[in-house]
């Protein structure tokens, strides 16, 4: 069983006309959101080819402030250096490239045009930002977040009159905004959309879950996410998601590069238990809390990870501050104090899992 860098370098030289566009190429063009584009590519509609961009990020790119961003750093770096050169990719035309940090948003987006005509529409994921993290839990009290806002202004703007078929990606959260995107899009853009990906990101509050929107378009939305699935799982989705095989358990499952492919698909593998439960889980928590009091307790923990020093979520899977969140933990409220210990378990069992990979953070 390979990784997305074995369909690479078994389809890396096919044509998108050979062998058409599919999850694993919309799940590469996702993980290409987390690369710092920042005055290579430009947020106007000037395209500069794949090949180009990608040589420039990696010979004169701040590699060191690179790999600070998250854990995944190294293997989107060995991804970069696998696709440039393969006819594959390298014509990609890449434009509209946009991130930005604010103390209540992190958000990032990317425009591409493969070489037959079809545009991906692009978005980020939560990367190591405190702001991003708390604005992924502001999702379970309010809608719109700012990123729900860009997100729907940005696909909007980047997709012109002319483009005839769009594609939306996204990770971890950016497939959630992809979905977001897709629902609430203008009526022209919404019409040229054939397909949306949401690798492993949130799905709706109820309210939005259950709307007309989203139902009109339930059937072009295509939910993969791992056999230890956490993030993918929160708030409401559909039953028709794609549970496919991780090598990894827990946090580290959420990596796309941890996910087994099969030729030219994700293979699937049934939800772990763990993961059955905490859907259920989460779902009951949601109904016994109002979006008042979901809001309270994300404020509390987002507060209290700022006072006692953390200013990003690398810092939060450090050993020695989650020593320092039990020794504070005392001035929170019960329960936030027990979704505090929940979360801190949680990262004590990630440690004790996935010990080979420790030297990522």
């Amino acid at each position: 069983m390979g990784s997305i860098f074995d369909y690479i370098k078994k389809y890396g030289d096919s044509s998108f006309m050979e062998e058409p566009f599919n999850e694993i190429d919309a799940s590469i063009l996702s993980l290409l959101t987390y690369i710092d584009f920042d005055k290579i590519v430009f947020a106007d509609k000037n395209k500069i080819s794949l090949a180009n961009a990608l040589e420039y990020f990696l010979n004169f790119g701040n590699m060191k402030e690179f790999l600070k961003r998250g854990f995944i750093q190294k293997e989107l770096i060995k991804l970069c250096s696998a696709i440039k050169d393969k006819n594959r990719y390298k014509d990609i035309l890449l434009y509209g490239y946009v991130y930005k940090v604010r103390d209540d948003e992190q958000f990032g987006a990317l425009s591409m045009k493969i070489p037959d005509g079809k545009i991906v529409v692009a978005y980020e994921g939560t990367d190591h930002n405190l702001s991003g993290w708390e604005e992924d839990l502001a999702l379970c009290y309010k809608f719109p977040v700012p990123s729900h806002i860009d997100a729907i202004n940005y696909i909007n703007k980047y997709v012109s009159f002319l483009d005839k078929e769009v594609i939306i990606v996204g990770h971890s959260k950016g497939g959630h905004l992809a979905l977001v995107a897709g629902m609430y899009a203008n009526i022209l853009v919404k019409w040229k959309v054939k397909k949306i990906y949401n690798f492993d990101g949130p799905g709706l509050r109820k309210k939005e879950f259950e709307s007309r929107r989203f139902k009109s378009i339930e059937k072009k939305l295509c939910h993969i996410i791992p056999n230890y699935s956490l993030f993918g799982l929160l708030l409401r989705h559909n039953k028709n998601y794609k549970s496919v095989k991780s090598n990894k358990i827990g946090l580290m499952a959420h990596s796309i590069f941890s996910w087994n492919v099969n030729d030219k698909e994700f293979k699937s593998a049934p939800l772990s238990l763990l993961s059955k439960n905490l859907d259920r889980s989460i779902i009951l928590w949601l109904e016994q809390h109002t979006d008042k009091e979901r809001e309270k307790i994300t404020n509390d923990i987002f507060n209290f990870l700022k006072e006692v020093g953390i200013t990003n979520f690398v810092d939060v899977l450090k050993l020695k501050n989650i020593i320092t969140l039990i020794k504070n933990s005392s001035k929170l409220d019960i329960e936030t104090k027990e979704m505090l210990n929940s979360f801190v378990k949680f990262i004590i069992d990630y440690h004790i899992k996935n010990i080979d990979d420790i030297e990522l953070i």
